[in-house]
Parts: C-alpha cells; structure tokens; sequence
C-alpha cells in the first residue's frame, strides 16, 4: 500500500479540510516516492504488484513529513520544536531500512 496525502496530513495532526496542505502534502509524498525509488533502483517494489516491501511505506511517511513540515527550508522555532534545515538526506534509521533493498554494484 502506498502513503497518501491523507495518510500523512493525518499522521501529523493536521485536518485534511485545509486544500493547500492538501496539495502540498501530495507533493510532498510523490517526492519523497520519487527519491526512495531512485535510491532503491526499484527494488522496494513487490513484482508483479506495485506494493512497496516491508519498512518503506514508513520511511515514505517520514521522509514526506519533514518535506512537509519545513518546505522552505528556513530555520525557525516554535514551542518545543525547532527546524533547523529543510531535508537534506534519509536518516541513518531509514538507510537501514532502504539498504535492505538497494541495489549494489558488485
């Protein structure tokens, strides 16, 4: 199953009433999609379906999140939370999920 807009708006709290989130939220997904596809040159993908493996569509959740949270990539704060940098890369506990099944030269 592939993460949705709604899936992620929800997942953050957000309503999903708001359009613009919405659409953001879309282009958040396909993006973090896009990303972890090239990373995995396709073998994150169960043939001869189109379901993702085990682990991905979380690492897609959060990937997709913090492109969504901070889209501009300035640093602010507010409350607790501070954003420092706009997304620069998958964590190291979403490369261990991703190197399970990327494609390695040998």
């Amino acid at each position: 199953m592939a993460v949705t807009n709604t899936e992620l708006v929800k997942w953050l709290g957000q309503p999903t009433t708001d359009t613009d989130l919405m659409a953001q939220a879309a282009q958040a997904v396909t993006l973090a999609t896009a990303m972890i596809d090239a990373y995995c040159r396709g073998a994150h993908i169960r043939k001869p379906s189109t379901a993702t493996k085990p682990g991905i569509d979380a690492v897609t959740l959060m990937v997709a999140a913090r492109m969504l949270a901070n889209p501009e990539g300035l640093r602010y704060s507010t409350g607790v939370v501070t954003f420092n940098d706009a997304f620069q890369g998958f964590t190291l506990a979403e490369l261990s999920v991703l190197n399970r099944y990327r494609k390695r030269a040998t």
